[in-house]
């Protein structure tokens, strides 16, 4: 049986988890949560006190259970709908972001750095659904890499 959408209980379980080690570790950030379905897991906004946030992109969580050692697959529509939805903003840290989290760390990764990779066709082990991905090594960006192991 083939799905239009695939979302599993456990990812919105994994996503607060993610969101809570993520607002903890990036000083300031604070994580809104995105209604299902939408193209991204959070709205990020930046606190400045008094109350006072600015918005600096939106955040998609991929939970990898593996290490860095092996390329992460994202898929290129998602990527695409990130692309053509930028936050308009005059501050260059405003951008769309993703996060890979892998067992050994994250990689906090700006989406426009995946864009110009070429997809490829991918067919799901399980269901044997084929989608156009783009794969991303963590090893060949090392300033994305930052040393916070996220668990359940």
């Amino acid at each position: 049986m083939l799905e239009p959408i695939r979302q599993v209980n456990a990812d919105g379980k994994r996503e607060k988890i993610a969101a809570k080690a993520l607002e903890d570790y990036f000083k300031g950030w604070k994580l809104y949560g995105t209604p299902r379905f939408y193209f991204s897991d959070f709205h990020i906004c930046l606190q400045w006190g008094n109350g006072r946030e600015n918005y600096i992109g939106d955040l998609e969580v991929k939970w990898l259970k593996t290490d860095s050692s092996r390329p992460a697959i994202f898929p290129f529509n998602k990527l695409q709908q990130m692309m053509i939805a930028p936050p308009y903003t005059d501050n260059e840290h405003s951008y769309h972001r993703i996060c890979f989290r892998f067992a050994d760390g994250i990689a906090m990764v700006p989406a426009r750095e995946l864009a110009h990779i070429e997809p490829v066709f991918h067919t799901r082990w399980d269901t044997q659904e084929r989608d156009l991905v783009v794969f991303y090594d963590a090893r060949s960006r090392p300033e994305y890499w930052h040393n916070l192991v996220i668990n359940e």
